[in-house]
């Protein structure tokens, strides 16, 4: 069963099959409803609705009452229809109070989403909307959150260019004095599973560190002008460093990590994109720290 966002008019119940829509596949949806009193319709409706939300900062400039001119910088959010599916349940009639009504919609997932992706200043979000349409009144209406996912299809078909090495097991983490490998299985990684990997490197001496720190990282960033950019730290682990010091001679360091469990993936956008990376930071007290960092393919589900 589906938790709504909003029920008006009624009793609403709904159920979703499978409940994160996957692209270019087939979803069934089935909703039942029970109107607390008897209304007449000019229809029933159901959508399937992706929405793009992203920030931006713009300059304005407005003028004084004594007709000095003042320019500001102000955060805007706008928003874009980026999918749309609709069908209708029912065409005009009456529907009498306390009498339940079932409906049932298969939809086809557009193939190519966009994937959900759930950032601060960049957002995609998809929703199931049922209305009962009623002249003069205020309609009866359901509405559902749903996720669509990113499938590893379409990342390793290059959809979305997600970064030169970002669908290889191993790739080169390259500091111009400490070159290093690093490797991820399995590939692409999923927001929703565990994964593990292995950091290769070698220095000309151990190097002194508060802590080796393993971060992934999605980047996301407005593409309009103005557009804002954050960093979103998704999953965070640590290598052991002997004595307080890491490196030296050359060796492999493995490690496991747990699901990421946040709905960032790899992703474009109409107005702005979603980009993985993983970096093993070599942390220093009073100095730069060092960072090997590769390119990382995200997705939301390894089912497609």
């Amino acid at each position: 069963m589906l938790d709504p966002t909003e029920l008006r008019g009624g009793a609403w119940a709904a159920t979703l099959d499978p409940p994160v829509l996957l692209p270019s596949r087939d979803a069934h949806l089935v909703v039942t409803f029970t109107p607390e009193r008897a209304m007449k319709t000019r229809g029933v409706r159901a959508a399937l609705v992706g929405t793009e939300t992203y920030r931006y900062r713009r300059t304005e400039t407005t003028s004084g009452a004594n007709g000095s001119m003042t320019t500001h910088t102000v955060e805007r959010t706008a928003t874009s229809e980026v999918g749309r599916l609709e069908t209708t349940f029912a065409g005009e009639g009456e529907l009498a109070a306390g009498q339940q009504l079932r409906w049932q919609w298969t939809l086809h997932v557009p193939d190519l989403g966009p994937a959900t992706f759930e950032g601060s200043v960049l957002r995609c979000d998809w929703e199931l909307r049922v209305t009962v349409d009623r002249p003069m009144a205020r309609d009866a209406e359901l509405r559902l959150p749903v996720r669509v996912a990113q499938p590893t299809a379409l990342l390793r078909a290059g959809v979305v260019d997600a970064g030169e090495y970002a669908l290889f097991g191993e790739a080169p983490a390259n500091l111009d004095a400490h070159p290093a490998q690093i490797r991820l299985e399995p590939v692409p990684l999923s927001v929703a599973s565990a994964f593990r990997g292995a950091v290769t490197l070698e220095t000309p001496e151990p190097v002194p560190v508060q802590e080796v720190r393993l971060e992934l990282r999605v980047h996301a960033r407005v593409t309009v002008a103005g557009g804002m950019e954050e960093e979103i730290l998704v999953a965070r682990g640590h290598l052991p460093a002997d004595g307080g010091a890491f490196g030296g001679p050359l060796a492999t360091h493995p490690f496991d990590a747990d699901a990421p469990d946040a709905w960032v993936p790899t992703v474009d956008l109409p107005h702005g994109t979603g980009r993985a990376s993983f970096h093993v930071i070599l942390a220093k007290a009073w100095a730069r720290d060092l960072h090997y960092v590769r390119d990382v393919a995200l997705c939301s589900t390894t089912e497609l």
